[in-house]
């Protein structure tokens, strides 16, 4: 399955930037609009992951860099994941982490709520395939733990990538290595301490034969907002889906409780996570 590298330049919805991904702050800042923006290069972009105190955000940005190798050759897209401090109201104190080898990349980075485990995709030595999901444990003086892979329960000979933290220990993400519908197809994880479970595909409501992207769960009102390029010529929107017993299910755009991944992953019992690196007991 290859997804497409052309993005059309029209934009059907808009999706607004704010200041946390995928429910790590509180109910208030979940709205009905994903966060986030469009770019023709990298398609979808995810805005700052922040933690829920709000002092610390997340993010990655690409830059063209001569390759390791061939004096000649051109300069390539690397993606590096920045660090940034709210300090009177404004972000600050932006700091480069050294979360992967230089002249690799590194991106979507996305913090968990209280700041102590940053995920992010990575194209490192060492991966299954094209870009995998990691996890670095975070000192309480910022400095980050040696990246571990995920492993194969997550990561294939495809990309992965877009991870996002939901409920503190469900990890969802991207990945195009998998019989799924075509494309990127979003999945789910739980992460549970050091151990996780084999990731389930979120179902045919909420993936189709296009790209897609990122979920947002609200659970007070039943609905997920999914950001795919399912659009006409490809263009990236926002599409809602109702899960659970919804009573406004047939308003939106599809219904996602006939789907045993996602409502299994939904149920699972949450736990806390400790402060040691990852590491699957398989």
């Amino acid at each position: 399955m290859t997804r497409s590298t052309i993005y059309s330049l029209l934009i059907s919805g808009v999706i607004l930037a704010g200041q946390n991904v995928f429910a790590q702050a509180d109910e208030n800042m979940i709205n009905d609009t994903m966060e986030g923006s469009v770019s023709t290069i990298d398609g979808y972009v995810p805005s700052m992951s922040i933690t829920k105190d709000g002092k610390t955000a997340y993010f990655s940005k690409g830059t063209y860099e001569k390759p390791l190798y061939g004096v000649f050759s051109k300069k390539e897209l690397i993606y590096h994941v920045y660090r940034a401090e709210k300090v009177n109201g404004e972000w600050t104190n932006v700091t480069k982490l050294d979360v992967c080898p230089k002249h690799y990349s590194a991106k979507h980075p996305t913090v968990n709520a209280d700041g102590s485990r940053l995920f992010f995709a990575s194209n490192m030595k060492g991966t299954f395939g094209k870009y995998d999901i990691y996890v670095a444990d975070i000192a309480a003086d910022g400095t980050l733990g040696v990246s571990k892979n995920l492993g194969p329960k997550v990561n294939t000979k495809e990309d992965e990538l877009y991870p996002s933290i939901y409920n503190e220990t469900l990890l969802f993400f991207a990945s195009e290595g998998r019989d799924g519908f075509g494309g990127l197809d979003l999945y789910a994880s739980q992460v549970v301490k050091n151990t996780l479970t084999t990731s389930v595909n979120l179902g045919a409501h909420i993936n189709s034969n296009s790209d897609e992207y990122a979920i947002q769960l609200s659970p007070e009102k039943k609905l997920g907002f999914v950001v795919s390029n399912r659009g006409f010529n490809n263009t990236i929107s926002q599409y809602t889906v109702a899960y659970g017993r919804s009573s406004k299910q047939n308003q939106y755009n599809d219904v996602a409780e006939r789907d045993a991944g996602l409502q299994a992953a939904m149920n699972e019992e949450t736990y806390e996570y400790v402060d040691t690196s990852f590491q699957d007991e398989e």
